[in-house]
C-alpha cells in the first residue's frame, strides 16, 4: 500500500502564532494544529473529522529528553526524566508536579511501569539495572543482570519495562534481538517472552542459493529486528511495539508469545516508539516523527493524528516523539523528546461517539451500538469505520442482506462474506426443491424423447444436421479445433503442422475472446475476490501490457525458432499459444462467474481452478512448440528459456530508446524556446 507522507496545513499558521504567546504554566488551544487521518475501503489514508485537539502544553517542568511516560489508576503521571535522571509524578487534576524522585543510582532512566499496588519499576540503561520502588519512592530493590548461564552472552541494558500481576517484568533490553527478556517477581531469568521473526531480503536469499560455503561463511547473519517497546494492560496482554515497518508494527500477544492480531495493523510509519493501552481495550502508539496511532482492541486503525514541525512551538506537532500515555479520562498525554513539554490531547465529541459505539459492540448491545453508529455516520456518511461497526450490528441481529451493503462500503471482505454465506444459504433452501424437481422433470423428458427418437432417429439426425451448420461457422470451427487440441495435443498440433488445420484468422479470435475473458476475470469478478477497484487500475497500462508481452513473446520465439532451426513459421508460432489457452481462458471465465456465489471458504475452489487451467494451458503450449519445430523436450525448454532472455533484451531495449527520444525531445524543446526568445527581443 502506497502510504502518503502525512503534512500540516499552511493554515495552520495562525495557531502557530497564537500558541507563541502562552505563559510557562500551559497553554490552552482552541483548534486542531494537525489533521486526522483514518483508513478507507482500499487501506488508504484519508483525512477524517479532527478526532483529538490539543488542550495542555506544559513547558515548567525543566525535563530533559523525557523517553516514558505512564498513568497510575489514581490519574498521575509519571515521567521518565532521562536526561535529568530522574522520575517525575506529575498531579494531572491538580496541574502541579506531586513528587520527584532522585536517585544515585540513576544513570539513564527510560522505561518505568507503575503496578496496581503503586510499585514504579524503572529500566535505566546506563545503570544496567532495573529499580524498583514503593509508592512511597523507597527502593525495595534492584534487578541487576541474572547470573544464569543461558543469559550470560546476553547484553544486560534495560531499555523499557513492563509487569504482571505476578510480578513478572517484561523487558527490552538494548540491542537484545533473541526477544523480550522476561524475569520473574525475584530477577530470575524465565527466558524470551516473544521474538521477532527474521527478514531475508530476496538478494539475501539468492545469495545464499548460489554462494559457496565459503562465502556465506563471510556474509554477515541476519537477526530479527530488536522491540522498541512494551506494555501490559489491566487483563495482563502484553503488547509489543517494532521499528522498520508499518504493517504489524504494533503486536498484540497471547500467553505463548503469538500475535492474536489476526489481520494486518497498519501505522502511519515505520518509526513506532511506544505503545499504551487504556481500560476499554483502545490501542495508542506514537510514532518519533510525531504521529499518533489509534487502533481497536482487534487491531483496527481508527484514528492517525499529530506531525512533526521541529522549527514550531505548536501545540501538537513535535520534533520527537517518543512516548504516550492516556488518563482515566481518555485524554492522550505526551512529550516531546527534544523540547522537554508535555502536550495533552481531549478527544472530539466525534472520537467519543466512535468509542462508545465500539463498547456498546463489545458489550453485546448491538441495537445500541448500531444506534450509536448511526450518529456517527450522519456526521461521515463514509466513514469505514461507522459502515463496518453497522455492519457487524445488523449481523448480529440477523439481518444479513443490510449486514452486506455496509460490509461493502466498508470494504470488509471477510464479514461480507460471512453475511453472504447466510444469504445465500436461505436463498439455496428455498430454490433447492424447485431445481430438484426441475431436474427430476428433465431427466425424464430425455429418457423419453430418446425412448421416442430410437426408431426414425429424427431428433439425432437434427442434432447432427445442426452440429455440422455450426462447424462451419469460422470461429466456432477454431473453437472445436483448439477442445481438440486440450484432449489430443501431439495428433493436433501435427496437423498445425502440416499446414493442414489451423488458421491465423481463427487464432486471433481466439486472442480477442482470451483478452474479453481476462478483462472480465480483473474488472468484474464478485466483490469477495474483486480486491482492487476498476477505477484504481491502470486499464491502458492492463491492455497494452497484454498485447505487447503476447506479441513480444511470438516474434522473439519466432527469432530464437529460427536461429535454433526450428520448422514453425511465424504464422504457426503465432497459433500456438491460442490454441493452447484455451483450458486457461475456460477457467478465467469460471472463475469470474463463480466468484459472485462463493464465500472465502470456498476460494481454494477458485485457487485450483487457476493453477489447473493455467498448468494446462502452459503444457499444450510447451507441447504446441516441441511438435511444430520438431524438437525435443531440451530443445524446447531452451528455446522458451532464450525467448525470455530475448524478451528482457527487448524491453531494456525499447525504454532505452524512449528514454533518449524523452531527452531528445526535451533538448530540442529548449533549442525552440530558446531560439524564440532570442529573436523575439530582436
Amino acid at each position: 500500500m502506497k502510504k502518503r507522507r502525512i503534512k500540516t496545513s499552511l493554515a495552520l499558521l495562525a495557531a502557530a502564532l497564537l500558541s507563541g504567546l502562552y505563559p510557562t504554566a500551559g497553554v490552552f488551544a482552541s483548534q486542531a494544529t494537525s489533521y486526522t487521518y483514518t483508513l478507507d475501503d482500499n487501506d488508504e489514508f484519508v483525512r477524517t473529522q479532527d478526532a483529538y485537539l490539543p488542550e495542555r502544553t506544559i513547558t515548567d517542568l525543566g525535563l530533559k529528553t523525557p523517553q516514558d511516560l505512564f498513568v497510575d489508576k489514581e490519574n498521575m503521571l509519571y515521567i521518565a526524566d532521562s536526561g535529568n535522571r530522574r522520575i517525575v509524578k506529575y498531579n494531572i487534576y491538580e496541574g502541579r508536579v506531586e513528587a520527584i524522585l532522585n536517585h544515585d543510582g540513576f544513570t539513564n532512566p527510560r522505561g518505568i511501569f507503575v503496578t496496581e499496588e503503586g510499585d514504579l519499576y524503572v529500566a535505566d540503561t546506563g545503570a544496567k539495572t532495573v529499580f524498583r520502588f514503593s509508592r512511597a519512592f523507597e527502593l525495595k530493590e534492584a534487578f541487576e543482570k541474572p547470573d544464569t548461564p543461558l543469559f550470560s552472552d546476553t547484553n544486560f541494558e534495560p531499555n523499557k519495562i513492563a509487569v504482571d500481576k505476578s510480578g513478572n517484568m517484561y523487558i527490552i533490553g538494548e540491542g537484545v534481538y533473541s526477544g523480550v527478556i522476561q524475569l520473574s517477581h525475584t530477577g530470575d531469568f524465565l527466558g524470551y517472552f516473544t521474538v521477532n521473526k527474521s527478514k531475508v531480503s530476496f538478494s539475501e536469499a539468492l545469495q545464499r542459493l548460489i554462494f559457496s560455503r565459503a562465502q556465506l561463511e563471510n556474509m554477515l547473519d541476519v537477526v530479527p529486528t530488536t522491540f522498541s517497546n512494551v506494555f501490559l494492560d489491566d487483563s495482563g496482554i502484553v503488547y509489543t511495539t517494532t521499528m522498520g515497518d508499518f504493517r504489524n508494527a504494533v503486536k498484540k500477544h497471547n500467553t505463548s508469545g503469538g500475535n492474536m492480531f489476526k489481520s494486518t495493523v497498519y501505522s502511519v510509519s515505520s518509526n513506532i516508539a511506544d505503545v499504551y493501552v487504556d481500560a476499554q481495550g483502545i490501542i495508542y502508539s506514537c510514532d518519533t516523527n510525531g504521529m499518533i496511532d489509534v487502533h481497536s482492541p482487534s487491531g483496527e486503525l481508527i484514528f492517525s493524528f499529530g506531525s512533526n514541525q521541529s522549527n514550531m512551538d505548536v501545540a501538537g506537532l513535535y520534533s520527537s516523539l517518543p512516548t504516550v500515555a492516556v488518563d482515566v479520562d481518555g485524554n492522550v498525554w505526551t512529550a516531546d523528546g527534544d523540547k522537554g513539554y508535555l502536550t495533552s490531547f481531549r478527544p472530539t465529541d466525534y472520537a467519543q461517539m466512535v468509542y462508545e459505539a465500539m463498547a456498546l459492540y463489545e458489550q453485546g448491545l448491538y441495537e445500541e451500538s448500531m444506534t450509536k453508529w448511526n450518529e456517527v455516520l450522519r456526521l461521515n456518511q463514509m466513514s469505514v469505520l461507522a459502515h463496518d461497526g453497522v455492519g457487524k450490528a445488523y449481523f448480529h441481529a440477523g439481518l444479513y442482506a443490510e449486514a452486506m451493503e455496509h460490509f461493502k462500503v466498508a470494504g470488509d471482505r471477510p464479514y461480507y462474506s460471512e453475511a453472504f454465506w447466510e444469504v445465500r444459504n436461505e436463498k439455496i433452501q428455498k430454490v433447492l426443491p424447485v431445481v430438484f424437481i426441475l431436474v427430476v422433470v428433465l431427466f425424464i423428458a430425455i429418457k423419453v424423447v430418446s425412448f421416442l427418437d430410437r426408431k426414425n432417429r429424427r431428433i439425432r439426425h437434427a442434432k447432427e444436421a445442426f452440429s455440422q451448420r455450426i462447424a462451419k461457422l469460422p470461429v466456432l470451427r477454431d473453437l472445436q479445433f483448439a477442445k481438440k487440441i486440450s484432449r489430443s495435443p501431439s495428433n493436433m498440433y501435427y496437423e498445425i503442422r502440416r499446414h493442414r488445420a489451423g488458421s491465423v484468422w481463427g487464432a486471433t479470435a481466439i486472442y480477442a475472446i482470451f483478452f474479453i475473458v481476462y478483462m472480465l476475470y480483473q474488472t468484474k469478478k464478485g466483490f469477495i475476490y474483486q480486491y482492487v477497484a476498476v477505477e484504481d487500475m491502470d486499464i491502458g497500462g492492463i491492455v497494452v501490457g497484454f498485447f505487447v508481452l503476447l506479441l513480444l513473446f511470438i516474434f522473439c520465439n519466432w527469432l530464437v525458432t529460427s536461429i535454433t532451426d526450428g520448422d514453425g513459421t511465424l504464422a504457426q508460432v503465432y497459433m500456438i499459444p491460442a490454441y493452447g489457452s484455451l483450458p486457461l481462458l475456460v477457467m478465467l471465465a469460471l472463475i469470474t462467474i463463480c466468484s459472485y456465489g462463493m464465500t472465502y471458504n470456498e476460494s481454494f475452489l477458485l485457487t485450483l481452478m487457476l493453477l489447473v487451467g493455467a498448468a494446462w494451458s502452459i503444457i499444450l503450449i510447451f507441447l504446441g512448440f516441441l511438435t511444430v519445430h520438431d524438437y525435443s523436450g531440451k530443445e524446447t525448454v531452451k528455446s522458451i528459456f532464450l525467448t525470455v532472455i530475448f524478451m528482457i533484451i527487448a524491453a531494456v531495449m525499447v525504454l532505452i530508446v524512449m528514454i533518449m527520444c524523452e531527452d531528445l525531445y526535451e533538448f530540442l524543446y529548449t533549442v525552440g524556446q530558446e531560439v524564440l526568445r532570442n529573436v523575439w527581443n530582436r
